[in-house]
């Protein structure tokens, strides 16, 4: 038994699903079958009694019938009568107090069959004989000159001919349901495996062929279907999720090259022979620490970017008034740049949206210091707006500094990117405030835009729905 357990569990899901559909539609079946079989048995038998109760009232009726005058002495005379009302397979005795047979007509019944036996109520009787069953009425009868009992025995050879027969065309249709459930089920098992083997062969395509593989999805909104496409959501998130640490750890090493090779240079000058030479040494470690600086900066970045593009600071947050943060990032940058004028126009009217105020104001200070950064001089005017337009908050930063060439202004919000590198490393970017902000504005579902002509500045446009 044990083993026929494991066996079972160690069965594919597919002859799982065929052997117990098989066997769900074979009790199903079964037990129809046999509740049939039930009722139609115990009908038969209810409508041979009720034949019996007709044949039973017929005598009786003739025998305390007042013109017949049946008693002992005429029994020869019902005896005709007896032949007239009997059927074929049936007995018929009248016997007396003592149970001795006075009267008797047969067909086909003989009479050593059944004993007889006198009665004081009516009774109904089921024997056997041999192969043969045989039902047995009797019931008591009394007139002014004659008691005893009417007897009569019907062999039920031909509904049980007719109940062997229902049953052995049950059994051969439970058999063959038994055939086509199991075919059945071997179909269904297959229809319904076929697509999770689709999704099996994908994956094994997967190990062999890299993340680019997908599960073909049919038009049928089913289970399986949804099945299908969740599994290719999960596989975009897993490859987007590569991309991106792939996309770091290139970014990383192409931007940590530099600034790594030109602190090896100077300390390898300095190891050879700049360690007495006083002005060497002070120029290298400047030169060292100002690399080591932007290094940390730059790591400091790299960090904030992954972040922006994780999805680890999903949780209930705050939201964001947004002319309250305008103004507050805005105040400290007039603080650390007194010589920039800052022109704010804030008509938000207390707005607010789905978004944390710390990731709202990182996102201003990105583009109030990149307007600072690229303004000229002479010119060093910043303009902040907020206002309310179709269920959004839209929100421009403006500069009238040098602009962006056309040709660079779809891949300014790309990581690294750089208009200018020599004069951007000059001023210490990395390239990296953009797309900061843009992951950001993305992650919240809002939308960043930038509208630039070279040599007249520069508009960066955020819009959030209105919480």
């Amino acid at each position: 038994m044990i083993r026929i357990q494991k066996a079972l569990r160690n069965l594919p899901i597919r002859w799982k699903l065929t052997l117990w559909s098989t066997f769900l539609i074979f009790i199903l079946f079964a037990s129809s079958n046999l509740l049939q079989y039930v009722v139609i048995n115990r009908w038969t038998m209810g409508y041979e009694k009720q034949q019996l109760d007709l044949y039973m009232t017929e005598v009786r009726t003739y025998l305390t019938d007042p013109k017949t005058a049946f008693s002992v002495n005429n029994v020869a005379d019902s005896q005709e009568f007896l032949a007239s009302v009997n059927v074929k397979h049936q007995l018929i005795r009248i016997l007396d107090a003592h149970g001795r047979v006075l009267a008797s007509v047969s067909r086909d019944i003989p009479e050593n069959w059944i004993k007889p036996k006198s009665v004081s109520s009516v009774e109904y009787v089921t024997k056997r004989h041999w192969e043969n069953q045989i039902l047995i009425a009797r019931a008591p009868v009394a007139t002014q000159s004659f008691t005893g009992t009417i007897e009569i025995i019907r062999n039920t050879e031909i509904f049980d001919k007719f109940i062997d027969t229902v049953f052995l065309v049950m059994l051969v249709a439970g058999v063959g349901g038994l055939i086509l459930s199991f075919l059945g089920g071997t179909i269904i098992a297959k229809q319904l495996l076929t697509k999770v083997q689709i999704i099996t062969d994908t994956m094994h395509r997967i190990r062999q062929n890299g993340l680019m593989e997908r599960v073909p999805v049919s038009k049928n909104n089913d289970e399986l279907a949804k099945l299908g496409i969740l599994f290719n959501e999960l596989m975009n998130d897993m490859e987007q999720s590569f991309m991106q640490q792939k996309q770091f750890v290139e970014d990383a090493s192409h931007e940590l090259r530099t600034p790594l090779a030109i602190i090896q240079g100077h300390l390898s000058m300095l190891n050879r022979w700049g360690k007495n030479d006083s002005i060497v040494l002070e120029k290298s470690l400047q030169a060292s620490l100002k690399e080591v600086e932007r290094l940390n900066g730059l790591v400091a970045e790299l960090l904030e970017l992954s972040r922006a593009e994780s999805d680890q600071t999903k949780v209930a947050i705050e939201p964001a008034c947004v002319d309250e943060t305008i103004e507050r990032a805005a105040k400290n940058f007039q603080v650390l740049h007194p010589t920039v004028s800052f022109s704010k126009q804030l008509k938000a009217e207390g707005a607010t949206i789905h978004m944390s105020a710390r990731h709202l104001e990182q996102v201003i200070v990105i583009l109030l210091d990149n307007a600072v950064k690229y303004s000229r001089a002479g010119q060093q005017l910043v303009r902040i707006e907020s206002l309310l337009k179709e269920g959004n908050v839209h929100i421009r930063v403006s500069d009238k500094g040098i602009g962006i060439p056309a040709a660079d202004l779809p891949f300014v919000l790309n990581r690294f990117y750089r208009v200018d590198k020599a004069r951007t490393r000059k001023q210490g970017g990395n390239g990296l405030g953009l797309a900061i902000a843009k992951r950001l504005v993305n992650k919240y579902g809002g939308h960043i835009a930038l509208d630039s002509v070279e040599g007249e500045g520069t508009t960066v446009s955020l819009s959030f729905p209105i919480l």
